[in-house]
Order: structure tokens, then C-alpha cells, then sequence
């Protein structure tokens, strides 16, 4: 895709990836604020050392877990699906769908246990820390349970959750709509290339400014099985299979707006290429 193709489909990708944004920003909003609502509660009946003991009962919040499962979900279907139909009419043929079936299921589950439980746990973990921060401040300000607990249910905590679930849903359907649209890709019999697509304005990541620089990644063509590969402003090598590759260091990711589009590969007559295990069994 040259420059103007790449911006015209990252805006397409943009616009699904809102759409899904926003319909889980405010219940990750909600979940991460019932967390302050509850140690304030478990502070008014049990006392701060009470409460303290008893946050560290869960390792992850099932709430946040459970919005993890459908977000992931629903973005990975989305955007596979979109894959394999553009795909599908790039290399003219019927534009069908792949679908939501087993080997999808798995896939995503796999996700979700590999990498996603282990963002819920981090996520789970620095709230508790924010909640203990508060705590330990009101503790040493000689504040009362009472005024601690006003505190912890306070609109500063309730912007603080709105702040964390609006990147959380950013970076994370982010990281779902890639994995979705590599799998889309994947589910074709024929090879193709794979093209990093950068948002194109002055929010993008760009070395001096910021430790990593996805301005120059815009428009890299690598094949599907090979990674991107960057170099940080101090001289970090980062390799990534695609935009939100969890592999890849946090602040290279952490609301990351980048896509992922793919080029069907061809031969000299222009015929799609098939893939290795395919040209075998029909030589058979």
C-alpha cells in the first residue's frame, strides 16, 4: 500500500477499533472504581490492616477478567473477519466470512490464558498499590477510617479509574485487533507479506521525542513470519510481530494506535502464491 492507502485503511481500522473502545470503556471504568469502593468498605469494617489482608486474597479481579474475555473476543472476530473478506476481494475471490469456530475459539483462549490473564493480574496489582498509597498517605496525614474511607470513594479515584480504563481499552483493542487480523490472514491458503501501518499526525510515536519511533516503521513490508524490527532511542533492539506485540517493551505498545495490513504474495505471472503445505499436496 503506498502513503495514501495506508491512511485511508488505518482510518477504517480506527473507526472499527472506537466503536469497540467505547463500548467497554465505562463497564472497565466501573469495575476498576468498584475495587476503591470495596477496600474503602472492608476499611470501615475491618480496619486498615484488616483491609489490607484481605486485598491480597485475588491475584486477578474476575470482573476485569471477565471484560477481558469479551472485548478480546469480540475484537479478534472483528477484525479477522475484516481481514479474510479484504483479502478474500484483493485476491478476487468470493468474499465469504471465516467465522467464530473452534479454531478461533482456541486461538483466542490461548490468548487470553498466555498473555491477556497476566495484564489483568498487573492491572489488578496497581490498583491495589494506588489503593495502598492512599492509605499509607491518610494514615501518615493522621487522617481518620472515616476520612480515608471519603478518600478512596473520592472523584480524584473515579478519574484516576476512567484514566486507566480509557488506556487499557485503547492499548488493549489495539493488541486484539492485530492478533485478530493475523489470524484472518493466517486462515487463507495463500502466502502474503505483511505491512506496518502507522497513524500519520504528530501524536505518533517519534525518536527524539519519544524512547521508541513508529514514524519510521509506516509503510515496512516484512513477511508474515518475520518480525518488524525498530531501535530505541538508546539503542534498544525491539523485534514485533505486530502492533501490540505483548513481547515488546511496554512503552513501545502503551496506547499504541498502529495497524497491521497485508499484501497477497504472487509470482511472476502474478498467480497467488500457495502456501509450502499446499503446493505439496497438490504436486502429490
Amino acid at each position: 500500500m503506498n502513503a495514501k492507502q495506508r491512511e485511508t485503511y488505518w482510518l477504517k481500522v480506527e473507526r472499527l477499533r472506537r466503536e469497540i473502545e467505547a463500548k467497554y470503556f465505562n463497564k472497565l471504568k466501573d469495575s476498576i472504581y468498584k475495587q476503591f469502593v470495596k477496600f474503602s468498605g472492608d476499611v470501615s469494617r475491618y480496619g486498615v490492616s484488616g483491609a489490607r489482608s484481605r486485598l491480597g486474597l485475588d491475584v486477578w479481579d474476575k470482573e476485569i477478567t471477565r471484560l477481558f474475555e469479551q472485548m478480546y473476543k469480540e475484537t479478534v472476530v472483528t477484525f479477522g473477519n475484516a481481514t479474510y473478506r479484504v483479502l478474500k476481494i484483493e485476491a478476487n475471490r468470493k468474499a465469504d466470512t471465516f467465522g467464530f469456530n473452534k479454531e478461533w475459539t482456541t486461538a483466542v483462549i490461548e490468548f487470553l490464558f498466555q498473555q491477556g490473564f497476566v495484564l489483568v493480574a498487573d492491572i489488578t496489582s496497581t490498583t491495589k498499590k494506588k489503593m495502598n498509597d492512599i492509605v499509607t498517605k491518610g494514615i501518615n496525614e493522621g487522617l481518620s477510617i472515616e476520612e480515608i474511607v471519603r478518600l478512596l470513594k473520592s472523584d480524584e479515584q473515579l478519574n484516576y479509574s476512567a484514566f486507566r480504563a480509557r488506556r487499557i481499552a485503547r492499548t488493549e483493542v489495539m493488541r486484539a485487533s492485530n492478533i485478530g487480523a493475523m489470524k484472518g490472514a493466517e486462515a487463507h491458503d495463500f502466502e502474503v507479506n505483511k505491512q506496518w501501518i502507522s497513524a500519520r499526525d504528530s501524536r505518533t510515536r517519534r525518536i527524539p521525542e519519544d524512547t521508541f519511533d513508529h514514524v519510521a516503521l509506516d509503510g515496512v513490508i516484512v513477511g508474515y513470519d518475520e518480525p518488524f524490527t525498530s531501535v530505541g532511542k538508546e539503542g534498544q533492539q525491539v523485534s514485533a510481530m505486530q502492533p501490540g506485540d505483548i513481547t515488546a517493551p511496554a512503552g513501545f505498545t502503551i496506547n499504541c494506535r498502529c495497524a497491521i495490513g497485508f499484501i497477497p504474495k504472487r509470482d511472476k505471472n502474478g498467480r497467488l502464491i500457495l502456501k509450502p503445505r499446499l503446493n505439496a499436496a497438490i504436486i502429490e
